[in-house]
């Protein structure tokens, strides 16, 4: 493996180090202050400049995401708050708790704003309808942790984390995603695979978006987005100028006052049937930087960019997802997801930094493959 800019072998690492977390590896700890306190955590340290924070109380998302001290996630002023503050009660207490960090996982029933559907296929006589608030529970559902650590393949030495979410309740759903975490030493990435399940005895709509907030310093005056897409971008929210400005491909300073604006984008799958998206920023290091993400359109059709230039709330949101919103509209077009009992959906996602000019353009390359 290629770490501090040699190339070493299993032994020639384990000579030089009295123990592997010198360099790298996973570590489970606790916060112990403030709204975070008494989340358990998952520290990824990949011996590159890259390390990440697993919320294992958090849906098991990541949290706190740093390469050689910039930050690439956007922490908000509520500073992830353990999952025993969800305020489910109120349709946007959402956005008090769960908001924020590097990912924020959103489902595993419903996507999008409040709305009231029909439940009456659970055959509970007590209760025929249920309404759900912003984006649904699986941001704050604790994880149940199965395993964790290092291991070697060959001269790779692979960090890796499983863990199990259960959303259910008496008479109703009982989805089980078991989500796992893999990410090698030396390198600046890891990848996420999730394994969404219907354990129970009803037909139960699924639902699924990855919510990666970028902010500062990779998302700044200047920043650019950087994806090959299908067809013309769509306004979902707010009134961009898209003729002018391209406005959901550029970034601005933060602004006092400024709009949500949201848009829904079809980014191309090359030959492997992958697409990636990028926040470039070409200030940013000797010759530019950025973050990625990885996705399969066949696991998620849907894509979302939202886009806050706001002071405070200044970060860029990618969003791959399952499905558009509107439980109604997507039933009538045939496009809800229903899970029969036992059946499984899979869904993959691969985070990294482009670092300098030649991975930058790399990358853009392997996009058009």
């Amino acid at each position: 493996m290629n770490l501090y800019q040699q190339s070493l072998s299993q032994a020639e690492i384990l000579r030089r180090v009295g123990h592997l977390a010198q360099v790298g590896g996973v570590q489970l700890l606790r916060a112990e202050d403030g709204p975070a306190g008494g989340v358990r955590l998952l520290e990824f340290r990949l011996g590159s400049g890259f390390s990440f924070k697993v919320a294992l109380d958090r849906g098991m998302d990541v949290g706190y995401c740093e390469y050689k001290g910039m930050p690439l996630g956007w922490i908000p002023a509520t500073l992830l708050p353990g999952g025993w503050y969800f305020e489910q009660q109120t349709e946007f207490g959402w956005l008090r708790s769960a908001m924020g960090g590097l990912c924020t996982s959103c489902g595993l029933l419903h996507i999008g704003d409040p709305e009231e559907d029909s439940i009456a296929h659970y055959n509970f006589p007590g209760r025929k309808s249920e309404r759900y608030g912003v984006h649904d529970r699986m941001a704050m559902l604790p994880a149940q942790l199965l395993s964790y650590g290092e291991s070697w393949e060959g001269d790779e030495c692979l960090l890796s984390a499983s863990g199990k979410l259960v959303q259910s309740q008496v008479y109703a759903e009982n989805l089980v995603l078991q989500r796992s975490y893999t990410a090698r030493l030396g390198e600046k990435r890891y990848c996420t695979h999730d394994e969404v399940t219907n354990a129970g005895f009803y037909p139960t709509p699924q639902m699924l978006i990855y919510h990666l907030n970028f902010g500062f310093p990779f998302v700044d005056d200047g920043s650019r987005l950087l994806t090959p897409l299908c067809q013309p971008p769509q306004v979902m929210l707010g009134s961009p100028d898209l003729v002018q400005t391209g406005a959901y491909a550029h970034f601005s300073a933060p602004q006092k006052a400024a709009d949500l604006q949201v848009f829904a984008l079809q980014p191309h799958a090359n030959r492997e049937g992958f697409a990636g998206v990028a926040i470039v920023n070409p200030a940013l290091g000797e010759s530019g930087m950025g973050v990625y993400l990885r996705y399969r359109p066949d696991q998620f059709p849907k894509f979302i960019e939202t886009r806050m230039m706001g002071e405070g709330h200044y970060f860029v949101s990618l969003e791959p997802c399952t499905n558009g919103f509107g439980r109604a509209e997507l039933r009538q077009k045939g496009e809800l997801t229903v899970l029969q009992p036992g059946e499984k959906r899979i869904f993959d996602l691969e985070i990294g930094v482009l670092d300098g000019q030649q991975e930058i353009e790399a990358f853009q390359a392997s996009l058009n493959d």
